[in-house]
Parts: C-alpha cells; sequence; structure tokens
C-alpha cells in the first residue's frame, strides 16, 4: 500500500510541473500568435483610447482589417493603410494623404495587434486569472527589459477558450497609455494585397504628400 502510494505522489510531481509549464505566460502568448497567424484575414470593431500619463483622453471607435503585417484601419477620424512597408493616413476632411514609413510606435498605435512580432523580444512575462465582460480571461503583463524600448509595456486580455485578446493597454516610453479594447472580431477574411494600400483611383481629389 505505501509503494502504491508512493508511485501515486511520484507520478503528481513530474505531471504538476509539466501543467504549470503549459500556463506560462510565454506560452499563452505564443497560443494567441499562432491563434491570430493561422486564422487568416481578421476584422476586429474596437474602441480606442488615447492616456496622458494615466488620465483619460479622447476615444475613437473604428474596424480594422488585418492580414500578416497588413492592416486597413479606418474611423470618422480617419483611414490607414499599411502593406507592410508603408503607409498611407488620410484625416477626414483634409483632402491629404500623407505616405511614410512608420516606427514601431507608430504602427502599435495603429495596429495593436503588432504585439504578435514584439513580445518574443526584449519583455519579460507574467499572467494572472482575469474576469472581462463575464469571460474568464488571462491578462498577460509584457514589460521591456531596457528603458529605452518604444512600448515599455503591454497588458492584453486573452479569452481563455478562443485564444483572442479583448484589450491590449500600451504603455508608451513617454509614460503616456493607449488602450484598444475590441468589441467584435471576425476571423478567416480574404483579400487582395491592393486592399492595404491607398488608391488614388478611388481617391481621385486627394493629394498625395510623400512625407518618406
Amino acid at each position: 500500500m505505501k509503494n502504491h502510494l508512493l508511485t501515486i505522489l511520484l507520478s503528481m510531481a513530474t505531471v504538476l510541473p509539466m501543467s504549470v509549464k503549459a500556463q506560462t505566460a510565454m506560452q499563452i502568448m505564443d497560443q494567441t500568435a499562432a491563434k491570430l497567424k493561422n486564422s487568416g484575414g481578421i476584422q476586429a470593431s474596437f474602441t480606442a483610447t488615447q492616456f496622458k500619463k494615466t488620465s483619460e483622453g479622447e476615444s475613437v471607435n473604428g474596424k480594422i482589417d488585418i492580414k500578416d503585417k497588413c492592416f486597413y484601419m479606418t474611423s470618422p477620424q480617419m483611414s490607414s493603410w499599411f502593406d507592410g512597408k508603408t503607409q498611407w493616413t488620410m484625416l477626414a476632411g483634409s483632402g491629404e494623404v500623407n505616405v511614410s514609413t512608420p516606427t514601431a510606435q507608430e504602427l502599435q498605435q495603429m495596429n495593436p495587434y503588432q504585439f504578435i512580432d514584439l513580445y518574443k523580444s526584449g519583455y519579460s512575462a507574467s499572467v494572472s486569472n482575469y474576469q472581462y465582460n463575464g469571460k474568464t480571461c488571462h491578462n498577460v503583463r509584457l514589460v521591456a527589459k531596457k528603458k529605452g524600448k518604444d512600448i515599455q509595456e503591454m497588458r492584453i486580455v486573452i479569452d481563455k477558450n478562443t485564444h483572442l485578446p479583448y484589450s491590449i493597454r500600451i504603455l508608451q516610453k513617454n509614460g503616456d497609455w493607449f488602450r484598444l479594447r475590441v468589441t467584435d472580431i471576425k476571423t478567416g477574411k480574404n483579400w487582395d494585397n491592393s486592399h492595404f494600400q491607398f488608391s488614388p483611383k478611388d481617391h481621385p481629389n486627394i493629394e498625395v504628400i510623400d512625407l518618406r
């Protein structure tokens, strides 16, 4: 009997560390990144809020289409296209579109899903349980190991069942926060690459200003 009990305890001792390891923050992020990358094109509705330090500022509602590193974002205030290299940004009513090569921080503000390419390099990770709109979620916290990084911290709320993110909070190196809350998300979308590029034919009266 004692030998049988000892065998059970030894089995638990080998299984439990593996279970804990399977729920580490980095493995949860790996799971989420794989889910997003393997889901085809993603379309999400969101509310984005810019903070001055911790003081909440203006919020914007919009939609974003994402495919690999490309995105097309629209809101009542602006539209932005990014084809993986070049970004076109058009403010509503301005009559012009600016062409630029964005920095990582600028991309993160326009497309917070960029975290799926950032989290593996230069960040320490931790995770806790979190209730979000009645759903059981992971709350993953990523903190930059170096103070010079444009993005100092990311906090990502991830559904434990779907592995999709509901909320993404970003601390920039100037001390300001940015938050994106996903209100609806669809996967399996399919777009041509031209969907992520500004088309002069579709906007014939818009002046193109190249800032590169």
